[in-house]
């Protein structure tokens, strides 16, 4: 079991890929060292490096399943089905890859787990690998993106105010148009607290 008092991250790097336009688009963040079952891992201790392409061009789809609200909504997170999203991805595991192996952290390595090294750094190899193992960040946003009425993917205006709802509102990371260049807990509290004082001065 992880031990509860150490942080799972400590810390972790941004980085801006060759084809970001303009911010940063890649995360690699380190994991603690955290006990493993032997019989797994020899060594008796592993962690990771998590990679992200943090700014998507690939879009999913969330819809509604039934006009029952308890129903579970139908999820398509849409991975990698915009074409420079793969690129960026195999390019900050090779980055991730090279930390690894490089001084002084490759002096805690004992292996490379995954992809492993019977996986070479050819990006057909990596694409594969990526694909086999991909999962959320954590991060979504967008399923209810701001945007003019006259937008056909737009759900609220600029203030939160849903369209065509008088009286509803939504506050949070939900209402983001595109996704911010960096992990959404405090731009989410940016939200919350800006259209928190628009909702107070209607006197909600």
């Amino acid at each position: 079991n992880y031990p509860t008092n150490v942080p799972f991250f400590q810390t972790l790097l941004t980085l801006k890929s060759s084809a970001a336009v303009s911010s940063h688009d890649l995360q690699i963040v380190p994991s603690a060292v955290f006990p493993t079952d032997p019989r797994d891992v020899p060594s008796g201790g592993q962690f990771t490096l998590f990679v992200s392409v943090i700014q998507p061009s690939s879009r999913g789809r969330l819809w509604l399943r039934s006009a029952d609200p308890s129903t579970a909504p139908c999820i398509d997170l849409g991975y990698f089905t915009h074409p420079d999203d793969m690129p960026r991805m195999i390019g900050a595991v090779h980055i991730a890859r090279q930390l690894a192996r490089t001084s002084p952290l490759s002096n805690l390595v004992v292996q490379e787990l995954y992809p492993g090294p019977h996986i070479p750094d050819a990006p057909a190899d990596l694409e594969g690998a990526i694909r086999a193992e991909v999962e959320t960040y954590h991060h979504p946003v967008g399923t209810c993106a701001m945007g003019p009425a006259t937008h056909a993917e737009a759900v609220v205006d600029h203030r939160g105010n849903v369209h065509g709802v008088k009286g509803l509102s939504v506050i949070d990371a939900s209402i983001m148009p595109t996704i911010p260049a960096a992990n959404t807990n405090l731009p989410t509290i940016m939200v919350a607290e800006r259209c928190t004082v628009w909702l107070m001065e209607k006197g909600v």
